[in-house]
């Protein structure tokens, strides 16, 4: 149970930070940032939060009345550069990310993909030891995002030697890179370099897996539309042209989302909605591109 009065106070702030975020409609990776720093302010001012919303593969077989850590352990981190490393990777690998699959389908998977990974360390390493923090879960969104959108450029902290650089990358090429050191350092480093290596690889899978089945196509035939077609509901060919020649993914969701805002379809007049970089309409099954 919980024995500690800033722990129920850490509980509200996540609350209150999606709660917020859906309001405000800025993003679920926004409130996941704000929380996660909230959160290690008040557990590194007071270490007992860490052991009272920590998680231990332990509970699985012991203690299921404290299976509620397995999503508390993920905002908690063990010093600062535990935490800046998980944020700023959350930060440019979680934004594109959840633009492109939407705030539901990327906290589901963001969500699942840390059980899994403390799950499946639990099964390996069934010993009393603290699992925290939030690798599990990006490691579960960089496998998603690896196997939706492959190609996708990021900009992402790449190791070397000691030392991180941001560099942009494809998302194919960096979890192949980090899920190979993974494993690497699950084999050489797991004894004694207190990362739980393992965890990283289970979220990782769990990533993958929910991908394949919350983003894969839809095999139901989806007709394709070009975009000038807009135009017969729309006067603003400027909007429209922006829409069809703009190279960066993430300016042209924005000018997706203002479009869709304003205009529904032009052939049955539905909602509008953005389906994996193209407008696309549901009731129809038409995807403008």
């Amino acid at each position: 149970m919980i024995n500690h009065l800033l722990s129920i106070v850490s509980l509200i702030i996540i609350v209150l930070a999606f709660l917020f975020a859906y309001k405000r409609n800025f993003g679920v990776t926004l409130a996941l940032l704000i929380s996660n720093f909230a959160i290690f302010i008040i557990s590194s001012l007071y270490p007992e939060v860490v052991f009272d919303l920590g998680f231990k593969p332990t509970y699985l077989y012991e203690n299921p009345a404290r299976l509620y850590t397995l999503v508390t352990t993920m905002f908690l981190h063990a010093d600062l550069s535990h935490i800046l490393g998980n944020m700023i990777t959350l930060f440019f690998l979680g934004i594109p990310f959840e633009r492109r699959v939407g705030w539901k389908k990327f906290s589901l998977i963001y969500f699942i993909s840390s059980i899994g990974g403390a799950v499946l360390y639990s099964m390996i390493n069934p010993k009393p030891v603290l699992l925290i923090g939030a690798s599990g879960a990006i490691f579960g969104i960089l496998g998603a995002f690896a196997l939706a959108y492959p190609f996708d450029e990021i900009i992402m902290p790449l190791p070397v030697f000691f030392v991180a650089f941001l560099t942009r990358i494809k998302v194919i090429y960096a979890a192949i890179f980090f899920g190979f050191l993974e494993i690497a350092f699950s084999f050489f480093s797991s004894s004694y370099d207190n990362v739980a290596h393992v965890a990283h690889i289970g979220g990782l899978l769990t990533g993958i897996a929910l991908s394949y089945v919350l983003l894969r196509e839809r095999k139901v035939r989806i007709g394709i539309v070009e975009y000038r077609n807009l135009e017969e509901v729309s006067n603003d060919v400027r909007l429209i042209d922006r829409i069809r020649y703009e190279s960066i993914p993430e300016v042209r969701n924005e000018w997706m989302k203002e479009f869709i805002r304003d205009y529904r379809c032009p052939y049955c007049g539905g909602k509008l909605k953005i389906f994996r970089g193209n407008i696309y309409c549901k009731r129809c099954d038409l995807i403008f591109r």
